[in-house]
């Protein structure tokens, strides 16, 4: 918000109030070698990475788990690259619905969602590496095992919106 106060004689005062931009929220992130080159634009960079893993690769995802664990990552410097532009709106609104993204993942994975990027990103990324290193088989389940998984991933759907429901109401 921006305040402008008219005195007289010429004297104007100026109150700026950064209402959008996070407290804390830019941090000196030391990124893993292999992320960026050393001339890259990271937040062009991670545009560009989460696409190719998230939106064109997505089909990918199951047999090729540690692609989304970098894409988090990529993610993470994305919403930090986000919080040096405060005079953006659209910026702003995307980095504040990332960042809520962002952090139920956190929570999703047992992450503390006050963990400092830079230990989040090494996460992401070392985790990655090590999936990457592992051999994924892609295995045949039968129909009636199938339809046991459904079940179970409804359940647990289900079982989630409930304790929500319950922790919103506390």
């Amino acid at each position: 918000m921006i305040r402008i106060i008219f005195l007289g004689f010429g004297c104007i005062i100026l109150f700026v109030e950064v209402a959008f931009s996070a407290p804390n929220c830019y941090e000196k992130i030391s990124y893993p070698k292999e992320m960026f080159g050393q001339f890259s634009n990271k937040q062009k960079t991670s545009i560009r990475k989460i696409e190719k893993f998230f939106k064109f690769g997505k089909k990918s995802l199951p047999e090729k788990p540690f692609r989304m664990l970098y894409g988090l990552a990529y993610l993470e410097i994305l919403v930090n690259e986000l919080c040096t532009d405060v005079t953006n709106y659209s910026g702003i609104q995307a980095r504040k619905k990332i960042s809520k993204v962002l952090l139920d993942l956190r929570n999703t994975l047992g992450l503390p969602s006050e963990m400092k990027r830079t230990k989040i990103i090494n996460i992401y990324w070392s985790t990655g590496k090590l999936l990457e290193l592992a051999k994924v088989t892609k295995i045949d389940v039968n129909e009636p095992k199938l339809k046991v998984i459904e079940k179970i991933r409804m359940v647990k759907s289900e079982l989630k919106k409930e304790l929500k429901k319950v922790l919103n109401e506390k």
